[in-house]
């Protein structure tokens, strides 16, 4: 199949001036995640797809929103450590704040944590791009990062990269209480889908779901009944 190297389209995100249905559809997803955690811990949670291009930043972003509109205290962390897109989301220049590789190197966790309050919520940004990502990602400073973050934290949500492609996602879940997989309609294939869950399924990942995004409503027939529609983007960074 073949597809645009490069993918630009419009970021939306979600609030009072944003669509019924595109605000319903995290409304939607937001609830299923409080019914999944019903009886258990599910407050840490990856955020991957199976190739670029499919959308999981932004429905990172978006979901880290409405989450905290709900009165939860979030942290969205970039773990994309090499091509990282939350900061070209919101707007933030990357050069002028410490980030995920300073606290992984040895840095001050709280110098990293920056307070967007216009969103509500708390985030870390991948800053310096590191020449092994997956190492660093796998380390013991991850893992005592994140227990220190999750006694602060209702939800951390763990953008990462594709799972297809690296195994940084792969490597994250033993961090994680489970994992959402975002697949873009007519973008990744059924083999590149199956290969990402079998990725997952290998390292025992807890796979909570999978978010369609940027759905065909029109394909839908309007009588079978009640549906929602994601229109997220992700443009990938080029090196």
């Amino acid at each position: 199949m073949k597809r645009e190297k490069h993918i630009a389209r419009k970021f939306m995100l979600v609030g009072r001036d944003t669509p019924f249905q595109y605000q319903e559809a995290f409304k939607s997803l937001r609830t299923n995640l409080k019914f999944l955690a019903m009886g258990k811990s599910c407050k840490k949670i990856i955020m991957t797809s199976a190739i670029p291009g499919e959308g999981k930043s932004s429905v990172s972003i978006n979901l880290a929103v409405s989450l905290a509109e709900a009165g939860s205290k979030v942290l969205l962390i970039d773990c994309d450590l090499r091509k990282p897109a939350l900061h070209r989301y919101l707007k933030l220049d990357k050069t002028s704040y410490k980030g995920l590789t300073h606290v992984l190197s040895g840095g001050a966790l709280t110098d990293a944590i920056l307070n967007m309050k216009s969103l509500n919520l708390h985030i870390i940004i991948a800053d310096a791009i590191p020449p092994n990502p997956a190492e660093l990602l796998g380390s013991a400073r991850m893992k005592t990062m994140v227990e220190e973050l999750e006694k602060h934290y209702d939800y951390i949500i763990f953008d990462t990269p594709p799972v297809s492609v690296v195994t940084d996602a792969a490597v994250l879940s033993q961090y994680a209480d489970g994992v959402i997989l975002v697949i873009r309609q007519n973008h990744a294939t059924f083999d590149e889908v199956e290969l990402a869950k079998r990725n997952l399924d290998t390292v025992h990942a807890n796979i909570l779901g999978a978010v369609l995004n940027d759905f065909d409503t029109k394909a839908v027939d309007k009588e079978s009944g009640y549906y929602y529609s994601y229109n997220y983007d992700y443009d990938y960074e080029e090196d």
